[in-house]
């Protein structure tokens, strides 16, 4: 085996590793907002699980001696702006529908890239992206409208905030794409984009949580290793392994393996016992993940007799 190939199977096994991760930690990150303080303390989490995923990556970086320059610093300002809004809006989201639902629609990014790419980057979408968000409309019509465990107005706000979440997640994709082609050091604007996220959500945090719920505070054991696992794990070690990955592995086959997330995520919700599944949302899940698979691989070829 040569050592492209080698380093394409080693990255490939990494995206897979990073995925079961993910979908993991829709049900670990949904149970430690509602039990933790009552609920009240979601980008206090959020800010300890990115504070810790910085400082791990932030060793790696020094091990490796690569300098944090001005352009650096901006880069991942930037990214880390976009990637607080992005977690953000997935993570209120989560408080009110379920794990498996905010999975599944997180990945609408697939549908979005190709769009905001053709207003920033000036690169025309192709006959499968129309198709592809016209399937992934539908898809989203069953899980969020059509098949909803609950009537309530609570599970639609939270779907609606995870689709705004897709939005953000299709922005740092292209500019992440768009920075690492400029740089050739992109765990340094990770560790920065982390590290930015945090801060700001320590500001949030500080401002809306903390002087209303402060008497709900408390940390437990359980509280901790679930936020160890989320930061180091399904932060640190995931946009690590995502960015040595795509080293070796195309685009189009990363995006296709990280989108089996939601795949997962409703996994380990129904085998945790989470969440009851309707056959309307399978079916809406079904039409969401084709829709991924055209956005990313295309329409099969027509053949003509």
């Amino acid at each position: 085996m040569t050592q492209k190939k080698y380093a394409g199977v080693i990255g490939r096994i990494l995206l897979v590793i990073t995925t079961v991760i993910w979908g993991s930690s829709f049900v670990i990150l949904k149970d430690t907002l509602t039990t933790f303080g009552g609920g009240h303390f979601t980008f206090f989490v959020l800010a300890a699980r990115f504070a810790v995923g910085a400082l791990s990556l932030a060793v790696f970086a020094f091990i490796r001696r690569k300098k944090f320059d001005k352009k650096i610093l901006v880069k991942g300002c930037i990214v880390g702006a976009i990637l607080f809004a992005a977690y953000g809006f997935q993570t209120v989201g989560l408080l009110y529908t379920t794990p498996s639902k905010n999975a599944f629609l997180t990945p609408a990014y697939c549908m979005i890239v190709p769009i905001l790419g053709w207003v920033f980057f000036k690169n025309r979408p192709k006959l499968n992206n129309y198709v592809a968000a016209g399937l992934m409309l539908i898809g989203i019509a069953f899980v969020s409208l059509i098949g909803r465990n609950e009537r309530g107005e609570n599970e639609l706000l939270g779907d609606m905030l995870t689709i705004c979440s897709s939005l953000f997640y299709a922005l740092q994709i292209l500019f992440n794409e768009h920075f690492v082609k400029e740089d050739d050091d992109p765990i340094n604007i990770l560790v920065v984009a982390l590290a930015v996220v945090s801060v700001l959500c320590v500001a949030v945090s500080g401002a809306v949580e903390f002087p209303f719920y402060f008497a709900d505070f408390s940390i437990s054991f359980d509280v901790i290793w679930k936020i160890l696992y989320l930061a180091i794990f399904a932060t640190a070690f995931a946009q690590f392994s995502q960015i040595y990955a795509q080293g070796s592995v195309s685009g189009t086959t990363t995006s296709l393996i990280l989108s089996l997330e939601g795949v997962f995520g409703v996994f380990f919700e129904v085998v945790l016992g989470a969440t009851h599944i309707t056959p309307l949302i399978v079916v809406g899940f079904v039409i969401i993940f084709i829709a991924e698979i055209i956005s990313e691989l295309g329409l099969p070829p027509w053949k003509h007799r």
